[in-house]
């Protein structure tokens, strides 16, 4: 039983590395095979909707979005950035780890990603990653700060350790938070590069366009065609049958339904009016000279993990793929068959209705060109903000839990119209809410197996002649590592089940070792695709992975070692 569910995580693991399926799906799937093969019942696993730490999760989003609304971030980029890099930098860490220790990282990001990228001061690939850091580092100062935080804490109180304290964790998270603070300030500007991010600049990418049937092209060679001479516009692949052609030779001559792949300088799109019978993907080339926009995939986008031909952007957009990148990742192939993921950058040629359509802020951020976003007023903004941390004030006395007191928030603004019930629809944390149930039902399994008691054993024989601190650093390293390669609530919720036995063997205090999984998940420093704020920043700051490799490096290291020390003299065994 125990090597069937260490096969079933092992393919689990597997579809979130190569991104072959949403992590929802992936996760319920997972969780289907288990009931099938009568490892957890249906009632069981249904019935972890019902913790109370995710249900405070949910309802801390839904409020989130209330202190969204609030017009306190706006102009405030000149307010951080004139007084110097450094200065700056450790300005806006002191600004952003503050509120994501009480708002959900993702959403302080996506609430100044605009106006931290427009800066006067500094380019947007000096700051925007800093941006991300910071929210990673406030979101351990209290148990609200990040998702993954929850999770490990619906966790705790389902295998009854109990829930952790609001503040259990904030020493150790401050320590680290100024760690992080300093280690930027010093190395950021040297680490970073002075890269421009305007959409006018050369930038990776991916362009497709297909030869009609009506074509003067076909049957003439790319070289006679002039397909080569188009400035900063590149034709870097042809597929044709489902076949590609890379690099394609200036002799090969083209046939209907031929897909030409380009990629280089969005402004040069233009050039390919002047081929009749080129049709881009799902855009006509005549409508290519306005209405371009450039979008950002948002983190919370109904969008991600499905392929651009599948969302059919004419019908729920009004709008038509042009171009996508990601980051300055080398895209390829054919641009319908791309998955979208968090932080991908899409220029579309945009309809009249775009503008008015409701199910922008949702799917996307960073939009040119689009109306404002509406915030509240300064009165009503001071009240929502004041009586948010009222909330919290009176559930740390003990006097009403946080999930009713966050209820009764929320109840309050849907009354007063601060939100409304069609953007509680509209911005419901469906997928989170699925994969936190679905992470539970699968830690459940792993103890309930034996497989928990299988890999505790391994890490216990391996770990054995450096005691329990040996212990805790496998435990801390298996959970960064996953982090990297899948994400930081995945990390958590499979590492958490695993962790709890290896402390049972040495007959420790399951503490430290809940906190270095908290502070293991939220060490993703050396690759984008471990926290979804690193991804929201990619393509937005036009980084590349050697980017984070630069900075993020150094600083993993130093944040392991310190954490490592002080995990244990903070927290007894």
């Amino acid at each position: 039983m125990p090597y069937i569910v260490l096969l079933i995580l092992a393919l689990l693991v597997a579809v979130l590395v190569l991104n072959k399926l949403r992590p929802a799906v992936a996760f319920v799937s997972a969780v289907g095979l288990f009931i099938a093969l009568g490892y957890i019942s249906l009632e069981s696993a249904l019935n972890k909707v019902v913790n109370p730490a995710l249900v405070t999760l949910v309802l801390l989003i839904l409020v989130s979005l209330a202190l969204e609304k609030t017009p306190f971030v706006t102009g405030l980029s000149d307010r951080l950035f004139k007084t110097g890099y450094r200065r700056s930098i450790v300005k806006m860490f002191a600004l952003v780890s503050s509120a994501s220790a009480l708002i959900n990282n993702t959403a302080v990001v996506a609430s100044l990603l605009s106006t931290v990228r427009k800066n006067k001061h500094y380019s947007a690939s000096r700051v925007l990653l800093p941006l991300s850091y910071a929210s990673i580092f406030g979101g351990g100062l209290t148990l609200i700060g990040s998702s993954t935080n929850m999770i490990v804490n619906s966790l705790a109180i389902q295998e009854g350790i109990g829930s952790l304290g609001f503040f259990t964790f904030t020493k150790l998270g401050l320590v680290m938070a100024v760690l992080g603070c300093i280690i930027i300030a010093l190395l950021g500007k040297r680490a970073l590069p002075d890269r421009k991010t305007d959409i006018v600049d050369t930038r990776h990418y991916f362009i497709e366009a297909r030869v009609t049937e009506n074509s003067s092209l076909v049957g003439k060679s790319i070289a006679d065609n002039g397909l080569r001479n188009l400035g900063s516009l590149f034709l870097a692949e042809l597929i044709r049958e489902g076949e590609l052609i890379s690099p394609v030779s200036p002799k090969e001559k083209l046939h209907v339904d031929d897909v030409l792949v380009f990629s280089g300088d969005i402004r040069s799109v233009h050039l390919l009016n002047q081929f009749k019978g080129l049709v881009l993907f799902d855009e006509s080339s005549e409508n290519l000279t306005h209405n371009l926009s450039e979008v950002f995939i948002s983190h919370q986008s109904s969008l991600l993990g499905k392929t651009i031909r599948d969302v059919n952007f004419r019908t729920q957009f009004d709008a038509a793929v042009v171009a996508v990148r990601r980051g300055d990742e080398r895209l390829g192939g054919s641009i319908g068959k791309i998955r979208l993921r968090t932080g991908d950058s899409l220029i579309l040629a945009t309809g009249d209705d775009f503008q008015q359509h409701n199910n922008l802020d949702r799917n996307f951020y960073l939009i040119n060109g689009l109306r404002a976003k509406r915030y509240l007023s300064r009165n009503t903004s001071i009240l929502v903000i004041l009586s948010f941390l009222l909330t919290l004030l009176v559930s740390l006395t003990g006097f009403i839990p946080l999930s009713e007191g966050l209820a009764f928030l929320l109840g309050g603004y849907l009354i007063s119209g601060v939100l409304s019930l069609d953007e509680i629809r509209r911005r419901f944390p469906f997928e989170l809410l699925t994969i936190v149930t679905a992470t539970l039902a699968i830690a459940e399994v792993i103890i309930s197996s034996g497989t928990a008691n299988l890999i505790a054993d391994t890490l216990v024989s391996v770990s054995e002649h450096w005691g329990v601190m040996g212990a805790l650093v496998a435990v801390y390293f298996m959970t960064l590592i996953f982090t990297e390669v899948i994400n930081n609530n995945a990390a958590a919720a499979l590492v958490f089940p695993i962790a709890i036995e290896v402390a049972s063997r040495w007959n420790a205090e399951p503490l430290p070792f809940i906190i270095a999984i908290i502070f293991g998940a939220s060490a993703s420093f050396i690759s984008p695709f471990g926290y979804a704020t690193n991804l929201m920043v990619y393509s937005a700051g036009n980084y590349r992975i050697q980017d984070y490799v630069r900075l993020g490096l150094p600083l993993s290291v130093l944040y392991s070692l310190v954490v490592l020390i002080l995990i244990p003299l903070f927290f007894s065994f």
